[in-house]
């Protein structure tokens, strides 16, 4: 059973509410399926509004915040447990061993990052668990067919186009975490 679901996602408020609602949405599904979200503890954005679905169905909440951004407002007032790190990456480092599976909604620099790092883990094999791409209205789609570029260019094999699942809706991401059975990927070493 996936216990801890850790959710990256932007903390811009101006993104369009088609995203804010996917991920309150996401949330909620989180919560009713009895797992626990590790997200980076942000009050605004997709990371606020998926914290937003979480509570407002009495799911468990922790957030990761690293000392730099504990600021007043910053975090998402309703964390059952609240993490403060004096880094970025004993930030991620802390999410990352507490997941069971990990979900990328929309968003910018530091999403796309969280994503790529636990793909890279993943790949060589420090981690074993559903990676979810919730894809809304298409907004990974350049970033998708970058990871296949890398394919054709033959930056990275084939293989590993699996690592990870694309939904196009929160029930979609939740029903593969549910039915995820693990990979056991080539070593990337090896190859």
């Amino acid at each position: 059973m996936t216990e801890c679901i850790c959710v990256f996602g932007a903390s811009s408020e101006r993104a369009e509410q088609k995203y804010k609602d996917a991920a309150y949405r996401m949330g909620e599904i989180i919560a009713k399926n009895g797992a626990s979200m590790i997200f980076g503890a942000g009050a605004r954005g997709l990371m606020g509004a998926a914290a937003r679905g979480m509570h407002d169905v009495g799911g468990k909440i922790i957030g990761v915040i690293p000392e730099r951004l504990h600021q007043p407002g910053i975090a998402f007032e309703f964390c059952d447990e609240l993490l403060v790190t004096p880094t970025m990456n004993e930030r991620k480092a802390i999410m990352e061993q507490r997941a069971d599976a990990f979900i990328t909604l929309p968003g910018g620099l530091g999403t796309l990052e969280e994503l790529l790092e636990v793909l890279t883990l993943k790949q060589l094999g420090y981690i074993d668990v559903p990676i979810v791409i919730l894809n809304i209205s298409g907004y990974y789609d350049d970033q998708l067919a970058m990871i296949r570029r890398c394919i054709s260019e033959n930056f990275m094999d084939d293989v590993y186009i699996n690592m990870f699942f694309v939904a196009d809706t929160p029930e979609a991401a939740m029903e593969y975490i549910k039915g995820y059975v693990p990979q056991n990927l080539p070593n990337k070493i090896e190859r």
